[in-house]
């Protein structure tokens, strides 16, 4: 529940405790017809067994609803300030009702999903337009950010789940792995190390390298590499999209390290890729969810597209020199 939504009075509970649903439909019916007897068959009641329904209820609130004669049923103005708020509550509850039927069929509520931006442009584009074409009732919110930052946001309730890379472990945080994707050197073509499949990180070592920034998890990958090669890892350039990184390539700044799913969803024109090795760097991609969020039917259901696609998408998670 959320910190601002109201709260019923301490005396509330025990109030309402005084009544039955059964009473207050009685209740409404009879103020709306005016009527014991036309009341009692709307609900399919003998008169006598209505009238001590709404006894029963006056008994309860203390409280003398109806004026009743031999010749006709009026409300009091107790019961008509009653009527009042009886009536809408029964709304609410009705359209409370219709909303829940809705979210449990997936037909409406909220998602709020978390990425990375490597795999929103890809991954999670695709499987939002399928899940808007299955679920049009169901609004939805997309939040791009950092690995740390994504984890942040799911530890806090902010999102349903997150597409994320695998980070230290939390006892707070489920894991599902869909599928490990490479880092690859991306150069513009006719540089020294397009002409080769494989690079080693040595070969990196002097190369102006366009990293992006160090809240990222290719960056800490990459940190780790060059720190298992006994080399020190510098970039020239930081930056936070990963668009900033290929268009500097293009143009003959340096050289970048990034996802190979990203690769098919941007413009390589010009540019050529490379594979590094010893060690290979390969990051673990799942979706993260807090251990005791109960997942809607909305988001079970963009969770399982998200693991579909996950399968076309192991296809291209290793580079086998497409660019």
């Amino acid at each position: 529940m959320d910190a601002e939504s109201p709260r019923l009075p301490r005396d509330a509970i025990s109030i309402l405790r005084q009544m039955t649903s059964r009473q207050i439909e009685g209740f409404v019916v009879a103020a709306e017809l005016l009527s014991f007897t036309r009341a009692a068959q709307r609900l399919h009641m003998t008169q006598p067994a209505f009238s001590q329904l709404i006894r029963e209820l006056e008994a309860g609130l203390d409280v003398k609803l109806f004026e009743r004669t031999t010749r006709r049923v009026g409300l009091t103005p107790a019961g008509e300030a009653f009527y009042e708020k009886a009536q809408r509550g029964v709304q609410s509850l009705f359209e409370g009702y219709e909303n829940a039927r809705a979210v449990a069929r997936a037909e409406g509520g909220h998602l709020a999903v978390g990425s990375l931006q490597s795999l929103a442009m890809g991954l999670v584009i695709q499987a939002l337009a399928n899940f808007r074409r299955c679920c049009p009732g169901v609004t939805v919110s997309l939040r791009e950010d950092y690995n740390g930052a994504l984890y942040g946001h799911v530890l806090r309730g902010e999102l349903d789940f997150a597409l994320c890379a695998q980070s230290e472990k939390n006892s707070e945080i489920v894991f599902d792995k869909l599928f490990e994707e490479e880092l690859v050197a991306v150069m513009p073509h006719g540089h020294p190390l397009s002409l080769n499949d494989i690079c080693k990180w040595q070969e990196l070592q002097h190369e102006q390298l366009i990293l992006m920034s160090n809240q990222s998890s290719t960056r800490e990958q990459i940190t780790e590499a060059f720190a298992a090669n006994g080399l020190m890892e510098k970039s020239a350039y930081d930056v936070a999209s990963m668009f900033t990184a290929l268009r500097m390539v293009g143009q003959g700044f340096g050289v970048t390290l990034l996802p190979v799913t990203v690769l098919p969803q941007v413009n390589m024109q010009g540019l050529a890729t490379c594979r590094l090795e010893d060690p290979t760097p390969i990051r673990q991609i799942g979706i993260c969810c807090r251990v005791d969020r109960i997942l809607s039917p909305a988001a079970v259901h963009f969770k399982a597209l998200l693991q579909s696609l996950a399968t076309e998408v192991k296809r291209s998670t290793i580079l086998d020199k497409p660019f």
